[in-house]
């Protein structure tokens, strides 16, 4: 029996939705219907999950989304290191400076990553969680 991967978009607790539309070039209709298909997802599911990225992004200079063996996670683009994995060492540090010199980044780096999870402690909370296999 083969064993396909799985993608954990969202567990968190469902919250309501709305429903907007949006046009977009056949050739990424394309790509994106590709992409669905190989995370086993609807396409609408992907497109929510990139636009939410896309605006946590531009919200947040710094930092990306990425898949995980825990499913997907926030972290520092440019750099290995998961946002719950900043504030762990934030927590352990004591300060921004202490965390920025840890890790060899300006301080504004590790700032906007414990700015993302002040906003969204839940979401880093799970993602600590399922990279812990927890």
């Amino acid at each position: 029996m083969a064993v396909d991967t799985v993608y954990i978009v969202n567990n968190l607790p469902s919250m309501a939705t709305i429903v907007q539309s949006c046009r977009i070039e056949k050739g990424h209709a394309a790509l994106l219907s590709r992409q669905a298909r190989r995370r086993h997802l609807e396409v609408s599911t992907l497109s929510s999950l990139y636009l939410e990225e896309k605006a946590l992004e531009e919200e947040y200079p710094g930092i990306g989304f990425r898949d995980s063996a825990g499913g997907r996670e926030a972290y520092v683009l440019g750099h290995r290191v998961a946002i719950w994995e900043v504030l762990e060492a934030f927590k352990q540090a004591g300060s921004v400076q202490k965390t920025a010199a840890h890790f060899n980044w300006p301080p504004a780096l590790v700032r906007c990553a414990l700015a993302y999870a002040k906003e969204f402690p839940a979401e880093v909370a799970q993602e600590r969680k399922a990279e812990a296999g927890k």
